[in-house]
């Protein structure tokens, strides 16, 4: 077995939280916020636009079970893991740098009036 073990995932935890955008306000275009009760180890929420939005769980995709929670680095629209190194991309779902060969598990968005609505 190899030092990514296909065996080893982000575990599913139900998600279904909503945030009012008014909450978000002062989060820019192109920055990051996070929800640290959410998820597995909380979700990074990454705004593309003015009510557009991605959603990751913090959980690093390389060895996930050993819970190492990712960072952002939003001049860089990436997070990045404390431990292994890898990094992830926020726009475009991917993996910059690794060893992770799996990107950060993502969760569906959707925002209604003025709402914005995470979950699986």
């Amino acid at each position: 077995m190899g030092c990514d073990d296909y065996d080893d995932w982000i575990p599913n935890v139900r998600v279904n939280k909503t945030i009012s955008l008014t909450l978000l306000a002062n989060v820019g275009i192109l920055e990051s916020w996070i929800i640290p009760e959410e998820g597995v180890n909380g979700i990074l929420i990454f705004r593309l636009g003015d009510r557009e939005f991605n959603a990751y769980d913090r959980t690093c995709s390389y060895r996930p079970s050993e819970n190492c929670i990712v960072e952002p680095v939003d001049e860089e629209f990436y997070a990045a893991c404390p431990c292994c190194g890898s990094e992830f991309d926020l726009i475009y779902d991917g993996i910059r740098k690794g060893p992770a060969n799996r990107p950060l598990k993502k969760y569906q968005t959707s925002v209604s009036e003025a709402y914005l609505h995470i979950y699986n």
